[in-house]
């Protein structure tokens, strides 16, 4: 089987287990999307995740990512796909706290490096880009350095110029656009729903803050 055909049967199976939604959904920076990505799921499916981990650890040797000694899953969704692949390319995992324990060595970031090392960060849905920017202040904050992220579903909603701008390159499995062919093709949506939703990540365009910028009826 291809990467394609296995892509493909990734992006269906997510569908059939109601991972990816269609609808009308709150984010988290205050509009409604018409989609959303429930990937936490997928740790129910120990093959589909599998599947996912081996596809990210092939891109991740396809692709030039730098000479990164580390890998660290942003929390917490991409932290079991952090771990599967930390093991399928036998590189050294780190993770990153969401916040400090008040006890103990209090540290953000958990695991064994010394300042220098550079870590590829793992994201499975990115929309602004802010969660990996976090993780990528925590990492330099212990000395650590992150030039690149892998992602699993990029909502083009500007996460990759946002990441472009703070020097982190986004290496993408498979954007919204393409995700919404693979769906339209198995017969999975219809049309006017890859129009709403290509409509809707047209015209709403989310920056680094969180705050997000409409673009106006002729598109600018």
């Amino acid at each position: 089987m291809n990467g394609d055909s296995r892509l493909e049967k990734l992006i269906i199976d997510l569908f059939d287990i109601n991972a990816l939604k269609f609808g009308d959904f709150k984010m988290k920076v205050g509009v409604n999307s018409p989609v959303y990505f429930d990937l936490r799921s997928i740790v129910s499916y120990p093959k589909l995740l599998d599947l996912l981990t081996t596809l990210i650890t092939e891109l991740i040797k396809k692709e030039n990512m730098g000479n990164y000694s580390h890998i660290c899953g942003v929390p917490y969704t991409a932290l079991p796909l952090a771990t599967l692949v930390s093991i399928k390319t036998e590189t050294p995992m780190l993770i990153r706290r969401r916040e400090a324990k008040d006890y103990g060595t209090r540290k953000m970031i958990e695991g064994h490096f010394k300042r220098g090392d550079e870590c590829l960060i793992i994201e499975d849905v990115v929309t602004s880009g802010s969660s990996i920017i976090d993780t990528f202040r925590d990492l330099n904050n212990e000395g650590l350095k992150a030039t690149h992220a892998v992602v699993v579903v990029d909502r083009e909603q500007g996460g990759t110029q946002n990441l472009k701008e703070k020097g982190i390159k986004m290496h993408v499995l498979v954007t919204l656009s393409e995700l919404l062919k693979i769906l339209l093709r198995a017969g999975k949506i219809s049309e006017n729903v890859v129009e709403d939703v290509q409509k809707y990540t047209s015209n709403t365009q989310i920056n680094i803050d969180g705050s997000f910028r409409v673009a106006n009826s002729n598109g600018n």
